[in-house]
């Protein structure tokens, strides 16, 4: 414990102080410690085919069923290294990445019963966690401190039940000054740095002698800004910008806190955990293979872009200044993200803006396309070609023969008819068969 800082929950701490005392007051706990057999260390598998057997251990990789999802245990005090009681982070970061690499495992569930822990090897474990190919989903019995720094990496991060603990999300030092103690056991420490060492360890002795100021700027400060920038890159678009200042501050928030603010997902137990893992991974295969021509597509679950300092500087911002979008756009394309560029809120709205005159203007053309297409030509050079060959033909039809009306030579209401009866008309009216005729009822009215 004495080789590294470690980022721990309080209540974690004071279980290790109380062995300290012990330690000291002489009591080391009666009889020594018995010998155990070294862990032997294998995967631990649930298989959603033959749920029955639930989670499985098996001590080879080429054992496992396909089709498996891999369970990671994180239990206890953080520690890099293994120990008779616990598997370190070491082990369980090497399980994870065979697993991921293995074809008998789709995905990973890990379950954090964590306080949190040393820094040694952390920020290797957290990157192995957000760094699988395959979906992992961190079911969160307690991930504190360092324990919520790795789970983060998740993605999706699942409470076990309303008394879940996440958070801890701060850096603090805590240390016992023993010099009173000494000098009752007559103990005298001396103290002899080397010429050109006159810094080593002084800020931790300025702090013993009430000034906490240098090593809050050179250990606390800059651990503290990986650890915050670690978890925004991780859950940033997932926790809400109003309350990122206090959920980073170093509290604890239990159950259904840690759904609001951003910390968790969703709640389940360990069988819902295993069922997300697997539908994750359904999807991912979906997606993969829909986007197998192209060689430059990121997968879904390729994990968060570990982004520097440009773009965490944009999350809790007031004003973004151009200069800092070009930074910020500038890791992204470092990371290797093609076609997607970040742009202030005010662009945006002006380029919608001008979207939205450009939808306009389309419909406009479409309407002119359209009148153009029922008029038989394909543009407007074709259109008046074809109005000038009709007034052609116009004009043609005009200066033809038979075109010249002439006036009417009877005027209205008269008729060309002559009204005065020739002479033979009058000799055959004057027969007497016709003059019988004219003079019977029958054929006059």
């Amino acid at each position: 414990m004495l080789q590294a800082p470690v980022l721990l929950e309080g209540q974690g701490v004071q279980v290790l102080y109380a062995q300290i005392a012990q330690l000291l007051a002489g009591k080391t706990g009666g009889a020594s410690e018995p010998e155990r057999e070294v862990m032997q260390l294998g995967f631990s598998a649930f298989t959603p085919h033959a749920a029955a057997l639930g989670v499985t251990r098996y001590s080879s990789l080429d054992e496992v069923p396909a089709g498996s999802i891999a369970v990671h245990t994180i239990a206890g005090v953080m520690m890099p290294f293994d120990s008779y009681y616990a598997v370190g982070t070491g082990t369980i970061g090497l399980r994870v990445q065979q697993a991921d690499a293995h074809p008998s495992f789709i995905g990973h569930v890990g379950v954090f019963n964590t306080p949190g822990g040393s820094t040694m090897g952390l920020e290797d474990f957290a990157n192995v966690i957000a760094g699988t190919q395959k979906p992992f989903v961190s079911l969160v019995q307690q991930a504190c401190s360092a324990g919520y720094w790795s789970a983060s990496g998740g993605n999706v991060v699942m409470l076990a039940g309303k008394t879940a603990m996440c958070g801890s999300i701060g850096t603090m030092a805590e240390f016992l000054d023993f010099t009173g103690y000494f000098e009752q056991l007559g103990i005298k420490t001396v103290t002899v740095n080397a010429s050109k060492s006159v810094n080593k360890n002084a800020s931790y002795q300025a702090a013993i002698d009430g000034d906490p100021e240098p090593l809050r700027a050179e250990i606390l400060d800059p651990l503290n800004e990986v650890f915050l920038s670690t978890v925004t890159t991780n859950r940033g678009d997932k926790i809400p910008a109003k309350q990122l200042e206090l959920v980073t501050s170093g509290m604890v928030f239990v159950g259904e806190a840690n759904l609001s603010n951003g910390l968790a997902d969703l709640m389940g137990s360990l069988d819902e955990a295993v069922a997300l893992a697997e539908q994750l991974a359904t999807e991912a295969d979906s997606i993969d293979s829909s986007l197998s021509s192209s060689k430059n597509h990121m997968s879904l679950f390729a994990k968060k872009l570990v982004l520097g300092a440009a773009a965490h500087a944009l999350v809790t911002a007031e004003t973004i200044t151009p200069e800092q979008l070009t930074a910020a756009n500038g890791e992204l394309t470092a990371a290797g993200v093609t076609g997607a560029q970040l742009i202030a809120e005010a662009a945006y709205s002006d380029l919608s803006a001008r979207a939205g005159r450009a939808d306009t203007a389309e419909a406009t053309a479409r309407g002119f396309t359209d009148a153009l297409a029922a008029a038989g030509v394909t543009d407007i050079a074709a259109l008046v070609s074809q109005r000038d060959a009709f007034k052609l033909k116009a004009d043609l039809y005009d200066k033809g023969p038979g075109a010249a009306h002439t006036d009417p030579t009877l005027v209205a209401g008269a008729t060309d008819v002559d009204k005065e009866a020739d002479a033979n008309q009058k000799l055959i009216a004057q027969l007497p068969h016709n003059q019988a005729l004219d003079n019977n009822p029958l054929f006059n009215n």
